[in-house]
């Protein structure tokens, strides 16, 4: 296990366990562990630990900052959410919490599981009366996105209202096997608020995490999720139900890994070196993942291609991204997929050409055989069957 993994992992024991962390390796790089916290949105896990440690008064400054306004956001968040569900509830529109909204409050406290927005499903018969509600409440729409609507309020309250818990883009068994609702069940003391069960709500996150892993990546706050799930839970599942359901969307091999990652991190069993370049990309993806990371997936069953050879399939893909990918930022293509072309066409006059578009073809011109490898085979052995 390197030293940032080891020490990562420290600072998050630190703070479950309410104590005083190990020193800073001379290693570590401060400024570096800061932004790793930022990108990872886990400012309050490790900046919070970071506080008892010696640590400069300069560098103390800073951390005290992120933490402050960490905490500030989870008690709004915390005192909202309570709020719309008892405004959902009172004007009967059924409705159901997502990820964050609900991990926050497994964590001993829920400052340590931050979140940027509350992701909320709501059924269709309800998406009008929902939208009606979160405008008095203060909201206001500013995007329309594939499968949900954005509302904000204020600097920190941003509401996903979703009309789908899975993109049929991605994969359309897990979009169908999602969007059965018998799956859910309605919340103890409510008529119209829905959640799944511990078991169900498990393999959501494990397919959650993996979409994004397929996609573009997904942070090390993921890994954390899952262990403090686990810990909550694990002796009250029915296992064999879970892990036929895992079997079933393809799902398996991706949530054995990421178990067996959790509890190298956590717990420090034995390390392999797989394991710790897994953890250094998803340390280094960060809560949304990198765009360039998309290109990998489509190579992941690759064997022995040479460096030109890859140089030319990643262009390719540069300038002809698949259907999943665009449809991300083509609304239309998830009515009209046949009008791909199109959104190529509109893509090549628009990103390609800006500044990020040079930035990735920077990165394609410059990426070596190496690091095209390691990257490989940490998505082939995720094997993902996807698009099927």
């Amino acid at each position: 296990m390197n030293v940032w993994m080891y020490y990562i992992g420290e600072l998050v024991r630190a703070q479950l366990e309410n104590r005083k962390p190990a020193p800073i390796p001379s290693e570590i790089n401060l400024d570096v562990l800061i932004e790793f916290s930022v990108k990872n949105h886990m400012n309050y896990l490790l900046m919070g630990a970071l506080l008892q440690t010696d640590a400069s008064e300069e560098h103390k400054e800073k951390l005290r900052y992120y933490v402050k306004n960490s905490t500030m956001r989870t008690v709004m968040q915390v005192m909202e959410i309570k709020e719309i569900q008892k405004r959902f509830e009172a004007e009967g529109i059924r409705h159901q919490f997502m990820k964050g909204s609900c991990m926050k409050f497994m964590y001993p406290t829920p400052q340590m599981r931050e979140m940027s927005d509350m992701d909320i499903l709501i059924h269709d018969e309800s998406m009008n009366k929902a939208s009606f509600v979160l405008k008095e409440m203060g909201y206001e729409l500013i995007q329309s996105v594939k499968h949900h609507d954005i509302y904000r309020k204020g600097k920190y309250m941003v509401v996903e209202a979703h009309k789908a818990m899975y993109d049929k883009t991605i994969d359309k068994n897990q979009y169908e096997y999602f969007a059965d609702f018998s799956k859910r069940k309605v919340k103890s003391d409510f008529q119209y608020a829905m959640e799944f069960t511990k078991e169900d709500f498990y393999v959501y996150m494990m397919s959650h995490m993996a979409k994004h892993f397929y996609q573009m990546g997904c942070g090390i706050r993921n890994l954390l999720d899952i262990y403090i799930y686990r810990q909550q839970f694990f002796d009250q599942m029915d296992m064999d139900y879970m892990r036929g359901e895992l079997k079933t969307l393809g799902l398996f091999d991706f949530a054995n890994h990421m178990e067996t990652l959790c509890d190298i991190w956590m717990k420090g069993t034995p390390c392999t070196k797989f394991y710790e370049n897994l953890f250094m990309y998803m340390l280094d993806c960060g809560i949304y993942g990198k765009d360039e990371n998309g290109i990998w997936n489509q190579f992941a069953k690759e064997k022995n291609s040479d460096l030109s050879n890859y140089k030319a399939k990643l262009k390719i893909w540069y300038f002809f991204p698949p259907l999943h990918y665009m449809a991300e930022y083509y609304i239309f293509l998830e009515r009209y997929p046949f009008l791909l072309p199109i959104a190529w066409l509109i893509r090549g006059f628009g990103g390609v050409f800006g500044h990020k578009g040079a930035y990735k073809r920077k990165m394609i011109h410059e990426i070596d055989k190496q690091k095209i490898g390691v990257v490989q085979e940490l998505y082939r052995e995720m094997n993902f069957e996807f698009h099927k």
